[in-house]
């Protein structure tokens, strides 16, 4: 039995690069190379000690977040699965095993997932949405 191909759509490959970007660890180099300008990140809550809202707009503020984030977190292991294509947006699943140095986690090695839900407009991504739970 045959199976439709889908054409590859500018969502496609920036899932695609994107997801080549993460699995090497080049998560900056996937935000500079694959944000608008104006991409925005909305996590699912605002964490407590943290010097970042919920919402974070702008390419500017997410590079100095995610160079903030790099500084005071050790990473240990983490994992992104094959993104998952539908329109103008795809998924993901991400997981992390690290500990930070400040905060009310300072110390603490922790083990997170989360689901990730970006959508691509004119061929870069517009906006991330992150969703886990924590507690």
């Amino acid at each position: 039995m045959n199976t439709p191909t889908q054409p590859m759509t500018d969502t496609h490959k920036v899932a695609n690069r994107f997801y080549e970007l993460c699995t090497a660890g080049e998560y900056d180099q996937a935000m500079k190379e694959l944000y608008a300008d104006d991409a925005r990140h909305v996590e699912a809550m605002e964490m407590p000690g943290s010097p970042y809202k919920r919402i974070t707009e702008g390419k500017p503020a997410l590079v100095k977040m995610s160079e903030h984030w790099r500084k005071t977190t050790t990473v240990h292991g983490g994992t992104v699965s094959k993104p998952l294509v539908n329109g103008d947006q795809f998924v993901c699943e991400m997981s992390l095993d690290c500990t930070s140095s400040e905060g009310p986690m300072a110390g603490q090695r922790m083990k997170m997932s989360e689901t990730c839900l970006y959508t691509v407009k004119n061929g870069k991504i517009s906006e991330a949405k992150f969703f886990y739970a924590c507690g």
